[in-house]
């Protein structure tokens, strides 16, 4: 894991470390810490008030009927002004743009919240490889020497080993396959990270929650972005009026695929 701070100046180091190294970069003290606790108390408010939301890859926590503990909250778009704030920062559009294309979109806007209990999720990898397994839908010769997904995570509260911070093997996005329970899972990293810090990792790389064995909730905003054409896994338009479709930044816009015209109806 590449850890550094805002003062970096070597784009290289990190995206080659995302594409061939441990998959995961942590640049430290990105965000004001006034604008990550609004954030908090956005997503917390929702998280208490809402019914149980879609997550995924919780196999153990159904089964252990601990599922509650783990909380989505979507459409952070239209939650408040903060979240567009937030993804449109200078270093996730000046890494983005190189990592995968100066039009790359979101296909993901969410919060996740585990209280404490919460068992954590089995390994995986992110859209659009989230089902890999199911090879005979993926197109032959598919390979990992290109990225089309990349995440990143914004803290809320302290991602510690004992919160439950999110686990990774490192380098296995060199290989596009998807884990089993075959696999030597000895080498797990945690992406260890504090409110403010801005973490980028390879969707393709092995990850997941890890149980919260803390005495207090670790929630964070989770992006996922993409190429211009690939179809987000989650419909961020949908959600949203007018007033905020009109007057969005150009930067959101992007995000929300506006600049991207296609599927288009073509009249001869």
């Amino acid at each position: 894991m590449l850890e550094l701070n805002t003062s970096y100046t070597n784009h290289k180091e990190i995206l080659d470390e995302l594409l061939t190294g441990s998959g995961v970069v942590i640049i430290k003290d990105v965000f004001d810490t006034n604008k990550i606790e609004e954030a908090r108390q956005i997503v917390n408010k929702f998280a208490d008030n809402e019914d149980q939301k879609e997550t995924h890859f919780n196999a153990e926590a159904e089964s252990s009927g601990t599922i509650h503990l783990q909380q989505r909250v979507w459409n952070l778009f239209g939650k408040g002004k903060v979240f567009s704030e937030l993804i449109t920062h200078n270093i996730i559009f000046d890494l983005m743009t190189k990592f995968l294309g100066t039009e790359f979109i979101c296909g993901s806007y969410c919060a996740s919240r585990l209280l404490p209990g919460a068992a954590g999720q089995e390994p995986h990898i992110d859209y659009p490889y989230w089902d890999l397994y199911n090879h005979e839908t993926f197109p032959m010769g598919l390979n990992s020497s290109f990225p089309q997904n990349c995440q990143a995570t914004i803290p809320l509260d302290v991602c510690s080993k004992l919160s439950g911070a999110t686990a990774y093997y490192p380098g296995s996005q060199k290989k596009l396959r998807y884990p089993n329970k075959n696999d030597d899972f000895s080498n797990l990293k945690q992406m260890v990270a504090n409110p403010g810090d801005l973490v980028f990792f390879n969707g393709n790389c092995w990850h997941g929650a890890m149980p919260n064995k803390s005495d207090h909730q670790r929630a964070a905003i989770l992006i996922e972005f993409l190429p211009k054409y690939i179809k987000p896994v989650e419909d961020l338009v949908s959600y949203l009026d007018d007033r905020f479709k009109n007057n969005c930044s150009k930067r959101v816009s992007q995000l929300l695929g506006f600049n991207y015209p296609y599927p288009k109806i073509l009249v001869i």
